[in-house]
């Protein structure tokens, strides 16, 4: 089962790395976006080791169970809705993003309302169904995309247009102390671990294996992120571009492929990771605030819905109606200030759920 830890692991880093991560990175490559990139791999490798070991200590729990608890209910309820606010924005944002993103590059004559519908229905649907069938889900995507966006990241850093003298410039600012925001930015590509908050009901984590993989995989994915974009749009302008993988992807051709414009096939492998990453956040969101009511189902007349799908349902009208009043600028503003908040609440969460391991342990010993 520990594979699919590193299913959600990877498809976090995935989708971070072509929307917001390189962004705000190289917005503030000259004020320490490389030294954030630095911190984040020692930051998000330890709070992942420290989480993964303290939530095995509660084998087939999610943090309601364990919050139910340990907590009263006056302290227990508001933590649950806010953590059920903050995984859902994340994904939303994503949506929003992706639909604009389809829209420019894809197919520019489609609706937007009728695009937002589109993917705020199918993200609902599949987000209602139980964690184990979002994991099945999720591991066919990887297994069918993964070599796909491997390839695209061989084909672009063996590119002839792949410039190695704005790397070496960008490592000039190796020393500079990074901000909040970068560092917030940076460690977000790890957050993958986090959702083992709800998904340990379905494995343990004790039984994950190569935890050594996690500082790897995150140094490979994470300076992918940033520096192939600088290599093949040049330091001094990569930070023109909103989304900067997607223009790096469309510097690059398959001379003798079926699609030659690689861009295409780059965001029709991400829709499948976009739309796994969105129902991962939206259920854990959902799950997260249904288990502060007692009842898990509402029925009417002879209808019959779980509360979490309502939640779920909920999600998605709200993203639904945002994505029709937001603009590029406005996501990369809220998810500026979501960042730093995500940030602090990820610490304090670690926090509690190792100290509850402890005391557990202490009164074992």
């Amino acid at each position: 089962m520990s594979r699919y830890f590193y299913f959600m692991y990877l498809v976090c880093m995935f989708v971070n790395t072509i929307f917001f991560t390189p962004r705000l990175l190289l917005l503030q490559r000259f004020e320490g976006g490389v030294m954030a990139t630095i911190l984040s791999v020692i930051i998000g490798s330890t709070y992942s080791i420290l989480f993964l070991w303290a939530i095995s200590k509660f084998p087939g729990e999610g943090i309601p169970e364990i919050f139910q608890r340990e907590f009263p209910a006056f302290i227990r309820k508001p933590i649950l809705i806010f953590l059920g606010l903050m995984w859902p924005f994340a994904g939303s944002v994503i949506l929003i993003a992706f639909t604009i993103i389809t829209l420019r590059f894809l197919n520019p004559e489609t609706s937007l309302m009728m695009l937002l519908f589109c993917y705020c229905g199918i993200c609902w649907w599949a987000s209602t169904y139980r964690p184990q069938t979002i994991l099945y889900v999720t591991e066919i995507i990887i297994l069918f995309s993964l070599p796909v966006v491997l390839y695209i990241m061989y084909k672009a850093i063996t590119s002839k247009w792949f410039n190695w003298s704005s790397l070496r410039i960008l490592a000039d600012y190796t020393f500079i102390w990074p901000s909040w925001t970068a560092l917030a930015a940076a460690t977000y590509s790890f957050t993958g671990y986090i959702n083992m908050a709800l998904y340990n009901r379905v494995f343990n984590p004790a039984h994950i294996r190569a935890k050594w993989l996690i500082p790897p995989l995150g140094v490979i994915l994470l300076f992918s992120s940033v520096i192939v974009p600088v290599g093949l749009l040049g330091v001094d302008n990569v930070d023109s571009y909103i989304y900067t993988w997607i223009t790096s992807a469309d510097t690059l051709r398959m001379q003798f492929g079926v699609i030659e414009r690689v861009v295409f096939l780059f965001l029709f492998i991400y829709i499948g990771f976009s739309l796994t990453y969105i129902t991962i956040t939206w259920n854990i969101g959902a799950l997260m605030i249904s288990s502060c009511f007692r009842k898990q189902n509402i029925t009417w007349k002879k209808f019959r819905l779980p509360i979490h799908a309502v939640i779920s349902m909920f999600y998605a009208v709200i993203t639904f109606i945002a994505g029709l009043f937001t603009s590029d600028k406005s996501i990369f503003e809220w998810v500026t200030s979501w960042q730093i908040l995500r940030l602090i609440s990820e610490t304090l969460l670690v926090i509690i759920v190792v100290a509850l391991a402890l005391r557990k342990g202490r009164k074992h010993a």
